[in-house]
């Protein structure tokens, strides 16, 4: 019936306005969509709210990283579509080099020493684009010595685009160093805490040097260490 056709079209009248408003081609949606309901289902994930990112322009997303699968994490977390640095040796895998590049990630090596990577990521944050940005540069469990490595690539991107930081951090997942495993064993009580922006105003301007990135990665990595008790706090509270 005609009623019914004018009907539909009313009702898709709010899905199209929100889907040219941010400018989401299908897939960005279904990326989003689809996290969202593994992360929950499968990884019983929870969070202290969505990604207090801005509306448009550039942000950049730190976090630790004891899960292979925290991307899915972070993106059922957020109302923007993000794109992640990639590390080079997963992201060069037979058939799914294409579908990392289809979401935007950026592969890095894992030396420090990637001008291409770093210019890359650089560019994304002009065009407006979120960043992820795990500074520990590797999966890294409480406790097993590789948290005090901290890469210096955030600091820089930071540093350098002026874009609004904003520290998160993972507890609980599969934590078993295993890609696969990770993605697929369904687990329990992963937890995702966002902070607010970290304030680097007093580092701008400043020269760009070894010292300087050390101090600023530190303080990112500070910010991350303190959204822990957060994580603590809700995971005993659900313990209960």
């Amino acid at each position: 019936m005609w009623w019914e056709s004018i009907t539909v079209a009313l009702a898709s009248v709010p899905v199209l306005a929100r889907w040219r408003q941010h400018r989401w081609q299908w897939f960005d949606s279904f990326e989003l969509e689809a996290m969202r309901c593994f992360a929950r289902l499968w990884h019983r994930c929870s969070s202290n709210g969505t990604a207090p990112l801005p509306h448009s322009g550039p942000a950049i997303l730190i976090a630790n990283h004891p899960n292979h699968s925290d991307p899915a994490f972070l993106l059922a977390n957020s109302r923007r579509v993000l794109q992640f640095l990639h590390a080079q040796e997963y992201f060069d895998v037979f058939l799914l080099r294409r579908l990392f590049r289809r979401i935007g990630c950026i592969p890095v090596r894992r030396d420090g020493h990637d001008v291409i990577g770093l210019r890359q990521a650089l560019r994304r944050l002009r065009e407006g684009k979120v960043l992820c940005v795990f500074p520990q540069g590797q999966i890294s469990l409480p406790g097993d010595g590789s948290a005090r490595s901290v890469k210096a690539g955030a600091a820089l991107l930071a540093l350098r685009s002026r874009a609004p930081v904003i520290p998160v951090h993972i507890s609980g997942g599969p934590q078993s160093r295993d890609l696969m495993r990770d993605w697929l064993q369904p687990s329990g009580g992963v937890h995702v805490a966002f902070g607010p922006p970290v304030d680097l105003s007093s580092y701008y301007g400043r020269p760009i040097t070894h010292g300087l990135l050390a101090e600023v990665a530190a303080k990112l990595m500070h910010c991350i260490a303190d959204l822990a008790d957060t994580t603590t706090s809700v995971t005993d509270r659900d313990s209960h």
